[in-house]
């Protein structure tokens, strides 16, 4: 009985600690699929949505990846995703200052540099270059809001860009330039360094962790009391 108790009691602890972990803790999981190769996906644990890479979109335009949305196309079963949800995976990614130009003209901030970089490797980049020893890297992409600009239709285009290696008078700095309202351009056209921003919406499986957990402390639970009968 005392054994069936602190079984229960340590079950029960390990499945509200699971139930309770941080949404910042591996939020954010870099996944494979079958089409577009290892590591093409993200999937974010906390709105169940998987996102594709921007790299394999880079260079197309968004009416040539609009045509291949369709349940025959190439990007069948994604979407283009709003500013806003772009602006939740940049949260999700614990970007801190987000459409904010920061204090270093349009670098951004110090504080955005390593999540920003660390979201841009799980999804890109699909821009890079090194000039001066400054070395940049950018996700860009085209997102589904549509802006009038003088009569022309122009696609929304959320990025992040980070620049590592700033002369500063504090020696050599990263900072993290972090946009969901950034530029508008026009969307026939293909841009280097421009990807898409799809996104799926994705069913986790159940049992979930706690459950599993659960499933192994009833039997080591039970052993003791069948071996005694």
């Amino acid at each position: 009985m005392y054994i069936r108790k602190l079984g229960l009691s340590l079950l029960l602890t390990i499945a509200v600690s699971v139930c309770h972990l941080s949404p910042a803790v591996a939020a954010l999981i870099s996944i494979d699929d079958p089409n577009f190769g290892t590591g093409a996906l993200t999937l974010d644990t906390s709105t169940n949505m998987t996102w594709l890479d921007l790299s394999i979109t880079e260079g197309m335009s968004f009416n040539d990846v609009s045509s291949q949305l369709g349940a025959s196309g190439t990007y069948s079963g994604y979407r283009y995703a709003s500013p806003e949800e772009v602006y939740s995976l940049f949260v999700e990614a614990l970007i801190p200052n987000i459409n904010d130009p920061g204090t270093f003209g349009h670098y951004g901030t110090v504080e955005n540099a390593r999540p920003a970089l660390h979201l841009i490797g799980l999804m890109g980049p699909s821009y890079q270059v090194e000039i001066s020893g400054v070395k940049l890297s950018s996700i860009n992409g085209f997102s589904s809001q549509h802006n009038n600009s003088n009569g022309f239709d122009l696609i929304q285009m959320p990025y992040a860009t980070v620049r590592e290696g700033v002369i500063t008078s504090n020696g050599p700095q990263s900072y993290g330039e972090v946009f969901t309202v950034g530029s508008s351009i026009f969307p026939s056209n293909p841009y280097e360094g421009v990807g898409s921003w799809l996104v799926k919406t994705t069913t986790v499986p159940v049992p979930s962790t706690a459950w599993l957990f659960g499933i192994a402390f009833f039997r080591v639970v039970k052993v003791p009391r069948r071996a005694k009968k």
